[in-house]
């Protein structure tokens, strides 16, 4: 094995004992949580969790600025019920503690990656909503939303396959409160889909 390769296997599990570490620190008893990924500046999470004192809720987000930003937002509003997070949704959704559940899912205008070669990258896909679907009790609801067209129409065939999620076209979303990129998008689509 190559050394730069070595390094990148360190980087990683350093990466990944820090973020286990802090999550158990934040979690330290049987939680239920709802779980907003791609949280950016925290503008969303921290007006569900004003109006949702009795849920504890999580952001994360892959850039540090953003989560400290969130965290500000979150201390101007002295809430004691969420937190905030710099990392990757898989990694996150992995390291929870064994007794943290989710009991909600919020995927608010994630990263479309229009291109095919990229579509790998995107957040809503089979391997995704397998790993979620662990943490998940039947009858969860995972909320997802996005300006463009083409990821939206993707995002109901990925579900249409699905052995673990179902589509319901008959609830309501939950939380009303325009996001940055809402604000910006011409139209936007919404789907939710609960756990089987």
């Amino acid at each position: 094995m190559n050394s730069g390769y070595e390094q990148h296997l360190k980087r990683v599990e350093l990466r990944r004992n820090d973020l286990e570490e802090k999550l158990a620190e934040l979690f330290p008893c049987e939680t239920k949580l709802s779980l907003e990924i791609g949280c950016g500046h925290g503008h969303w999470l921290v007006d569900y969790a004003a109006g949702h004192p009795e849920k504890s809720c999580l952001g994360v987000d892959l850039i540090q600025d953003r989560v400290s930003r969130a965290g500000r937002k979150r201390d101007r509003a002295k809430l004691g019920n969420v937190q905030f997070v710099k990392g990757e949704a898989f990694e996150v959704i992995d390291l929870l503690p064994a007794h943290v559940r989710l009991s909600e899912v919020f995927i608010l205008f994630p990263d479309p990656w229009p291109k095919k070669r990229h579509w790998k990258n995107r957040i809503f896909r089979h391997a995704f909503l397998s790993e979620l679907a662990k943490r998940c009790d039947s009858g969860v609801r995972c909320h997802f939303r996005t300006d463009y067209e083409p990821y939206f129409e993707w995002a109901t065939e990925v579900v249409a396959e699905e052995a673990l999620w179902r589509r319901d076209e008959e609830i309501d979303w939950p939380f009303e409160k325009e996001t940055v990129f809402q604000r910006r998008a011409d139209s936007f689509q919404s789907m939710i889909i609960v756990r089987k």
